[in-house]
C-alpha cells in the first residue's frame, strides 16, 4: 500500500454513488436497449439549433475557451434583466456550490440544509470543516420555519432548493418571503432552481427579484436540465455583484468549455422547442400520476421532471426487475427514502412502457 498521507478527514466524507450507465446495463443483462429514467436527464435533448451548429464539427478547440464566458454572460443578461457583473458561471452548479463553501465555511461556521437533499451541499461543507445542520422536511416539503429558528450565530450559509431533489416539491413565494425576511444579511441564502422551467407558472414566483433586495441571496440554476446538456456541464448562479466578484477568485480559468458555452447561448434562442419539451413533460408527468392515482400507487406531487413513487419494502426487488427489462430508476435508500424510487420522465412511447411494466411488478411484489 502507498504511503501517501491523504488528509484524515477525506475518509469520513459521504460517498456520492453515481447510477449505473446504459452500457454497463446494456451488458449486465444482456440486452438491446435501455431507457435511463434514473438522473433527471431532459431525455427530449439540446435544441434543434445546437445540432445544426455543430453539424459540421467544431473547428476552434485548439484555442482556450473565453474565461470570463462574455458572450454567453452578455446574453443571459439579457434575457434574465440582470447586470452581467451578477452572473458566475461553473462546470455545472455543482462547482458554484463548492466556490461558495470554500469562499464563506470555516471550522466555526455551519450551513444549515434541509434533509434529506442533494447531497454536494454537504460534502463541499465538510470539506471546509464546517457544521451541517439537518432540517428534517414535513410531509416531502422544506420546513421554512424550522430551517429560520436553527439559524445561530455560526450560521454563514442556508441551502434551499425549489423545486426540491428527490421529492419534487417546491417553496412558496410566502416562505420564500418569510426566510429572507427573517434570516440575517451576513447569511448567504443559496436557492438552488436547477429545475425551475418545470414550475407550472401559477405555482412559480420570481426568485430574480429579490435580488435587487435582497444582497445574501444567490440563485442557482443550469442548463443540464431543461436545455437538454447535462453532458456539457454548465451551470451558472446570479447575486450580489461584490459578491460574485469574490467567490469568482477561487475559479480556475477555462472551466466551462467552448462547447457549452455555445451550446448555452443557442439554447437560449430557442424558447420555441424548449417550450414544447416542457409542455409535454409535465403533460407526461400528469398522465403518470393520474395512473399511480388510479391503481391506489402512493406518490409525492411533483413540480419537476421526475416523481418520488412509494415502492415499499420490495423497493430493491422492483428496482431488480425493472433493470432486467431494461428501465434504470434511482433507488431511494440513497435519496434518503428507502421504500421509494425516483423516476425522471421520459418520452411518450417510453413512459407508457414503463408505467405498465411498473404498476405490473409493484403488484406482484406488494400484492
Amino acid at each position: 500500500m502507498a504511503n501517501i498521507k491523504i488528509k484524515p478527514w477525506i475518509s469520513s466524507l459521504p460517498d456520492y454513488i453515481p447510477g449505473g450507465t446504459i452500457e454497463d446495463i446494456k451488458e449486465r443483462y444482456n440486452l438491446k436497449e435501455v431507457h435511463k429514467l434514473s438522473s433527471n436527464e431532459n431525455i427530449y435533448g439540446p435544441s434543434p439549433k445546437i445540432i445544426e451548429y455543430f453539424k459540421n464539427g467544431f473547428k476552434d478547440m485548439k484555442y482556450y475557451p473565453d474565461s470570463y464566458c462574455r458572450k454567453l454572460r452578455k446574453k443571459l443578461s439579457e434575457k434574465l434583466g440582470v447586470n452581467e457583473d451578477s452572473i458566475i458561471f461553473g462546470n455545472g452548479t455543482d462547482q458554484i456550490i463548492e466556490m461558495v463553501c470554500d469562499a464563506i465555511l470555516c471550522r466555526d461556521s455551519n450551513v444549515i440544509v434541509p434533509n434529506p437533499t442533494f447531497l454536494t451541499y454537504e460534502k463541499s461543507a465538510l470539506k471546509n470543516d464546517a457544521e451541517v445542520i439537518k432540517i428534517p422536511l414535513n410531509d416531502f416539503r422544506q420546513d421554512i420555519e424550522a430551517i429560520v429558528k436553527c439559524v445561530n450565530k455560526n450560521t454563514a450559509v442556508i441551502f434551499l432548493t425549489s423545486p426540491h431533489n428527490p421529492t419534487g416539491t417546491i417553496i412558496t413565494k410566502e416562505e420564500i418571503e418569510y426566510a429572507l425576511k427573517n434570516i440575517r444579511n451576513d447569511i448567504l441564502i443559496v436557492l438552488d432552481e436547477a429545475y425551475i422551467e418545470f414550475v407550472p407558472a401559477e405555482y412559480k414566483f420570481d426568485s430574480l427579484k429579490y435580488l435587487k433586495q435582497y444582497d445574501n441571496l444567490l440563485v442557482m440554476r443550469t442548463f443540464s436540465k431543461v436545455y437538454g446538456i447535462a453532458g456539457l456541464r454548465i451551470g451558472y448562479g446570479l447575486g450580489d455583484s461584490e459578491v460574485i466578484s469574490d467567490i469568482t477568485k477561487l475559479m480556475q480559468p477555462f472551466v466551462v468549455n467552448s462547447v457549452a458555452q455555445i451550446a448555452a447561448m443557442l439554447s437560449l434562442e430557442d424558447d420555441e422547442s424548449i417550450g414544447r419539451n416542457v409542455k409535454t413533460i409535465i403533460n407526461e408527468k400528469e398522465k403518470l400520476s393520474k395512473r399511480l392515482i388510479q391503481e391506489n400507487i402512493q406518490f409525492v406531487k411533483s413540480y419537476s421532471n421526475f416523481i418520488l413513487i412509494k415502492t415499499g419494502s420490495k423497493s430493491i426487488k422492483i428496482i431488480e426487475e425493472l433493470l432486467k427489462r431494461g428501465f434504470m430508476v434511482r433507488g431511494g435508500e440513497f435519496l434518503g427514502f428507502p421504500e421509494y424510487i425516483r423516476v425522471s420522465i421520459s418520452l411518450p412511447e417510453i413512459n407508457k412502457m414503463f408505467t405498465e411494466l411498473f404498476i405490473n411488478l409493484y403488484k406482484e411484489y406488494n400484492s
